[in-house]
């Protein structure tokens, strides 16, 4: 993900490209769970493969260590900023705890429907319920987050 040897491009092109490689990460796994597609319908289901939890758990636990990377590899780096790009840097910390924290709920979720499918006893539709509010919790704080990011870097450019 970092890309310690660029001496062409700024800190700030540098891991604002890390920033949209991680959220599209977590967004195909958002996606896969989420979004409706006529191959999850029955008879298709029993044709084509369907969502691997267990592949988005272990994606969401690597975007976790990369954000957790990223957050060390902007403070190793930071004396390179300039003060234009300084208000960006401060906000992104935030976002990669954001997104953290929304990885992790996307992350429950997926074990609740790979237990499901497990047919594990204990899960009931109040706990997915739980899990749900949560994950659109993470989300909206991650939206906020994110903003802020975005406009510090609007100013950077």
């Amino acid at each position: 993900m970092t890309q310690d040897n660029q001496t062409t491009t700024s800190l700030s092109s540098v891991v604002f490209e890390n920033l949209k490689e991680l959220l599209k990460a977590k967004n195909a796994a958002h996606e896969s769970i989420f979004k409706f597609h006529w191959k999850k319908l029955p008879p298709f289901n029993l044709i084509w493969p369907q969502v691997d939890f267990l592949r988005i758990i272990r994606l969401m636990g690597e975007l976790e260590k990369h954000a957790e990377e990223q957050k060390i590899f902007i403070n190793k780096n930071l004396f390179k900023a300039t003060e234009k790009e300084m208000p960006f840097f401060k906000a992104v910390p935030d976002y990669l705890d954001a997104l953290v924290v929304s990885c992790r709920a996307l992350t429950e979720i997926a074990q609740f429907k790979q237990d499901k499918l497990e047919k594990k006893e204990g899960r009931s539709v109040f706990s997915f319920s739980k899990l749900l509010k949560s994950y659109e919790n993470a989300q909206d704080q991650l939206v906020r987050k994110g903003a802020f990011v975005q406009v510090h870097w609007m100013e950077i450019n």
